[in-house]
């Protein structure tokens, strides 16, 4: 004979656990204090906001055995969860397609690094760097990571550079680096107007 599923799930909720259970773990208040703190923004967090607007984007793109191209296309930024991250949506001519691709930058203040995720619509994989700003120039910010695609699917050696404005409604300047061949190439070099 079949049991109605309601007397099934009446007969499993004494094995759950409540919101006062004794193995809820409760955080140390130093431990609670720290988190919050570490939720908090940063001085970073403010010089990224220098990135929320609209930009148009002036690209030169430098492929090695090529003559460099000079595309165009446009940039928003916008602050989002609080201003901890900046979500920039990019909209480019390259070699006369259009081309989409969104961009998360962030500060991590338990690493205190620099953080960015970017995704396109020419692929399904994302890049993901992260890197510190320069010393002697705090608006500098130099993200390392790992450049995975078709011809390298185990990953290469990858870099951004952002030159953020001394103030909000000044240029940004992007480079995009890769490795080919084993050598760091500039692959691209973006500014950006604001509008």
């Amino acid at each position: 004979m079949r049991r109605p599923r309601a007397v099934l799930l009446l007969a499993l909720l004494p094995a759950l656990p409540t919101a006062r259970s004794p193995q809820d773990p409760t955080p140390a208040p130093a431990v609670l204090r720290s988190a919050q703190q570490l939720a908090a923004l940063a001085p970073e967090h403010r010089l990224l906001a220098r990135l929320v607007g609209d930009f148009e984007v002036a690209v030169q793109t430098t492929l090695p055995g090529a003559p460099p191209r000079d595309e165009r296309g446009r940039v928003r930024g916008a602050a989002i969860l609080g201003g901890r991250h900046v979500v920039l949506n990019y909209v480019l001519q390259l070699q006369g397609t259009a081309v989409e691709a969104v961009q998360m930058l962030g500060f991590d203040t338990l690493r205190q690094l620099y953080t960015s995720s970017w995704r396109d619509d020419l692929s399904t994989w994302s890049v993901d760097t992260s890197g510190a700003a320069s010393a002697d120039a705090p608006q500098r910010l130099r993200l390392q990571g790992t450049l995975a695609d078709a011809r390298d699917p185990t990953g290469r050696p990858c870099r951004l550079e952002f030159e953020l404005p001394a103030a909000a409604g000044g240029e940004v300047v992007v480079r995009s680096f890769d490795t080919i061949d084993g050598k760091e190439v500039l692959l691209q070099t973006q500014r950006w107007t604001p509008q």
